[in-house]
């Protein structure tokens, strides 16, 4: 493949050859393989060098949110210990970035608030607060209303009697 920049046109064999920005991919790699900068240690700036997108993680170093779950991948690695590559690390319903950004739970607890009922349960079905374990401060959990007692997770008269 050719390159072509200030100077003459220069072809670059794949796996051949320098690692001119030092992540870890040859330049050949990075040109002919993975379409990734030679020059720039991380082409898609998420916070996770093309090396380690290439060699560790196996996320796209063109891509800064390999998941496309609203969380850049260098975010998912270094800071949530989240799965790069699922956009619902914990299999609860909501997307990772999801969790983080709108809903402040954990992206890596299907029940945050440990109430029984999983964080997208809480928010797509039940209209309770995932971060809250009885969200009618009724003395009932979320959980039991919804799977044992059949009451109202949001009413804490859920039979109008007063009490």
């Amino acid at each position: 493949m050719a390159v072509n920049g200030c100077g003459p046109r220069v072809t670059v064999d794949a796996g051949a050859g320098p690692d001119i920005d030092g992540d870890g991919v040859s330049d050949g790699d990075e040109i002919n393989t993975h379409d990734t900068d030679p020059n720039d240690t991380d082409t898609d700036d998420d916070g996770l060098t093309d090396g380690e997108e290439v060699n560790e993680t196996d996320t796209n170093p063109r891509d800064p949110d390999s998941d496309n779950d609203g969380l850049e991948d260098g975010g998912e690695v270094n800071y949530y210990e989240t799965d790069p590559n699922d956009s619902d690390t914990d299999d609860d319903g909501m997307r990772d970035g999801d969790e983080v950004i709108d809903y402040e739970t954990d992206p890596n607890d299907a029940d945050s608030d440990d109430d029984g009922l999983d964080d997208g349960e809480e928010i797509n079905e039940t209209q309770t607060d995932p971060n809250d374990a009885d969200s009618d401060d009724d003395g009932l959990e979320d959980g039991e209303e919804v799977n044992e007692t059949q009451t109202d997770p949001n009413d804490a008269d859920s039979d109008d009697d007063g009490l």
